[in-house]
């Protein structure tokens, strides 16, 4: 039980938007389907097929969110892959808002694509220290072991900073449907207001 708790604890870490509570139980419920299976197994050995089991749970249920939904969900180790590609042209294509071509893919994150402005402004929200710490980061800079947790701290508010802007509610937006919608009656009524200056 500890065992499973733990794997889960550090697998859904990485992956956003599924709780380490279900992840837990899925590992649980495969370990309970498989019993014989990791029985003989010794400790390293078992975290190991947990783990594995677990990558796959949330795999599957990050596919059925974004099938679902069609909302992208970035993990943190697609972002630190991007945060590569970021610090390579940082100056040049983040110091103008974005065109239709300003987006990057990144062939070691999955071939995702994300706007280098929007990545530009998720690392502006970071505070200060943070942003240090992966502005060092990305140019090339060795970390000692303390700055490097804090610098994965980083990733994973980034990571969530991304996730919040790229799916932000329907409604957040002035665009097509961004309206209310009201009855034809209601309508009809404000529009002849209009028309008699009332």
């Amino acid at each position: 039980m500890d065992t499973a708790e733990s794997v889960g604890r550090n697998v859904a870490r990485d992956w956003p938007f599924i709780d380490v509570e279900d992840v837990t139980q899925h590992i649980l419920t495969a370990a309970c389907a498989r019993a014989d299976e990791y029985n003989g197994m010794d400790s390293g050995a078992l975290r190991y097929a947990l783990k594995t089991e677990a990558v796959a749970y949330c795999a599957r249920e990050r596919a059925d969110y974004i099938t679902r939904s069609a909302r992208y969900v970035y993990t943190p180790s697609e972002v630190r892959a991007l945060l590569d590609i970021w610090s390579e042209g940082a100056e040049s294509e983040c110091a103008q808002p974005p065109t239709r071509d300003g987006y990057v893919a990144a062939p070691d994150a999955g071939n995702i694509m994300v706007s280098l402005w929007d990545l530009d402004s998720a690392v502006e929200a970071l505070p200060d220290r943070w942003r240090m710490l992966v502005n060092a980061k990305v140019a090339g800079g060795q970390l000692d072991q303390a700055d490097y947790r804090a610098y994965l701290r980083a990733v994973d508010r980034l990571t969530l900073i991304l996730n919040r802007a790229v799916n932000r509610p329907p409604g957040d937006h002035d665009g097509p449907g961004a309206r209310k919608a009201i009855p034809n009656a209601r309508a009809a009524a404000i529009t002849h207001d209009e028309r008699d200056g009332s």
